[in-house]
């Protein structure tokens, strides 16, 4: 939280500008999300894609037992994971032709390790998954979104099971002082929206939301 605040900081006096747009997707919707509840004055506007919340259903990770600095994820069980929910006739052209291999190549490229494995295997941090057990698996949350009192933008798309639907909708009541809330749930969407076919539908819904903060030029 100090390293987004102080990169927050920096941005507002470089641009000589007042109030920044926050995006977050995932883990990272909470960091964002207690940023602004941290930083009021500072946020214009909140976008949180595929946030996670307290949960009553089990995650799809494995929570018994200690969790450790991270895991070895083989590039054929994260493509496995993306897809899991998804329905079998819609699989094969939810990725666009080439774009997984292209993402995994360069995710597995950033671990000098993965290459000593066949196949080769990931270090996946458990960061995530440690705050899930400790927290969101515990009735406890990491920031409370009555404080924040920015316009806020939810999405999630239909098919996400790492942040299903259902348990995202159950932020959007509590955001009692936000102005102009708005949760938009998006057909044909994993967690990883940003990289399938119907992304253009996330940006879309995110660009006209932030555009709706702009303030006209005279």
């Amino acid at each position: 939280m100090k390293d987004i605040t102080a990169v927050l900081k920096a941005v507002l006096k470089h641009r000589n500008i007042p109030r920044l747009n926050l995006l977050g997707w995932s883990w990272g919707c909470a960091l964002m999300s207690i940023t602004t509840v941290q930083n009021p004055d500072k946020v214009a506007r909140l976008m949180l894609h595929a946030p996670s919340w307290i949960r009553t259903q089990p995650p799809l990770f494995n929570s018994e037992g200690p969790v450790h600095a991270y895991r070895l994820v083989s590039k054929a069980a994260a493509r496995e994971r993306w897809l899991n929910g998804v329905p079998e006739h819609k699989k094969a052209e939810l990725i666009p032709a080439g774009w997984f291999e292209q993402w995994s190549d360069a995710m597995w490229a950033t671990d000098p390790d993965s290459g000593k494995h066949n196949p080769p295997l990931l270090r996946a941090p458990n960061g995530t998954l440690a705050d899930t057990c400790e927290f969101w698996m515990n009735g406890k949350a990491l920031y409370d979104p009555a404080e924040i009192t920015v316009p806020v933008l939810i999405a999630v798309g239909e098919w996400d099971h790492d942040t299903p639907p259902a348990l995202v909708q159950t932020i959007f009541p509590l955001l009692v002082n936000s102005p102009g809330k708005r949760l938009v749930q998006l057909a044909e969407g994993t967690h990883h929206m940003m990289f399938e076919k119907n992304r253009l539908e996330l940006f879309k819904t995110v660009q006209a939301f932030l555009d709706e903060g702009l303030t006209p030029s005279s």
